[in-house]
This record gives structure tokens, C-alpha cells and sequence, in this order.
């Protein structure tokens, strides 16, 4: 995150005002950060599902889970100039409910033994039943997001 401020701040000083979400440099911060987004979901999501992989320990996939589910959404966090209209609003609405949420699962998963039952476990359970839709959603209107641009920034000039 260090080094991506690095970089916006020094684009924002060459130009003397924030970057626009529509330049060349605000479409790459939110490519990237979904880009990121995505890896931070279906590569940690498949690792764990296959019992059979041996690239990486599960709690190295986790970390990098972590990294790039804090560091994408803030790189789209930059994409937006800080501008919150429409399908974009909404849509950085739902990732920071995706971020808080996954904030929040990280808790409940180095608090609650992985052998216990009961309530504690159970807020685990809620949690991911609560986590994983919301981030189908999320990248629902990040697609639907990316569409609209494409149309009215690229195919309607």
C-alpha cells in the first residue's frame, strides 16, 4: 500500500489535482486493483478446495488473501478520485462491506479453535454465509462497472 500512495502521490503532484478515474492511470489503478480482487478470491478459494495441492501451505494462501484483499480494494479506492455517483458508489459501497467483512472473518478465525463448537463457531459459519455473497455481489457491479465504462467512455466517442 506504501508503495502504491508512492506512486499516486507522485502522479498527483506532476498533474496538481487528483487523478482522473478515466485517465490512463486511473483505469490501470482500478484494472489492477481488480485484478488483485480476483486473485484475492479464486486463487486462495482453490487452493483450499483442492486437498491434493502441494504450492503452498493454506495459511501462506491466506496471507496472500489478506495482502491482496486490502491492496486491491484500495488501489480502486484510488481509481475513483474520491468521486461517488451511481453504479460506482454502489459498487465501492459493497467492497468496503467485502473489506470490513473479511476484516471481521480474519478475527473470528484466529479466535475461535478450529475444534471448538458452539456459538463461537457458529459466528464463523454466519460469517462466511454473509462473506462469500457479498463478494459475488461485489464483483457483479465491478463487471457491470467495467461494461458501462467500456460502453460510454470507449464505444460512444
Amino acid at each position: 500500500m506504501a508503495a502504491v500512495s508512492g506512486v499516486y502521490l507522485f502522479v498527483y503532484r506532476g498533474l496538481g489535482a487528483l487523478p482522473a478515474a478515466s485517465s490512463l492511470f486511473g483505469h490501470g489503478l482500478g484494472t489492477l486493483g481488480v485484478v488483485l480482487m480476483l486473485a484475492t478470491e479464486t486463487a486462495y478459494s482453490v487452493r483450499k478446495q483442492l486437498p491434493t495441492a502441494t504450492w503452498g501451505t493454506n495459511a501462506a494462501w491466506l496471507r496472500f488473501h489478506m495482502v491482496t484483499g486490502l491492496v486491491g480494494p484500495y488501489m480502486v479506492l484510488l481509481h475513483t478520485s474520491m468521486q461517488f455517483r451511481g453504479l460506482a458508489a454502489a459498487t465501492t459501497v459493497l467492497m468496503g462491506a467485502v473489506v470490513v467483512s473479511g476484516v471481521i472473518g480474519r478475527y473470528l478465525y484466529t479466535a475461535v479453535p478450529r475444534t471448538q463448537l458452539g456459538p463461537e463457531r457458529d459466528a464463523l459459519a454466519t460469517w462466511h454465509a454473509v462473506h462469500v455473497p457479498l463478494t459475488w455481489a461485489l464483483f457483479t457491479f465491478a463487471f457491470m462497472h467495467g461494461l458501462v465504462a467500456l460502453y460510454y467512455g470507449a464505444l460512444q466517442r
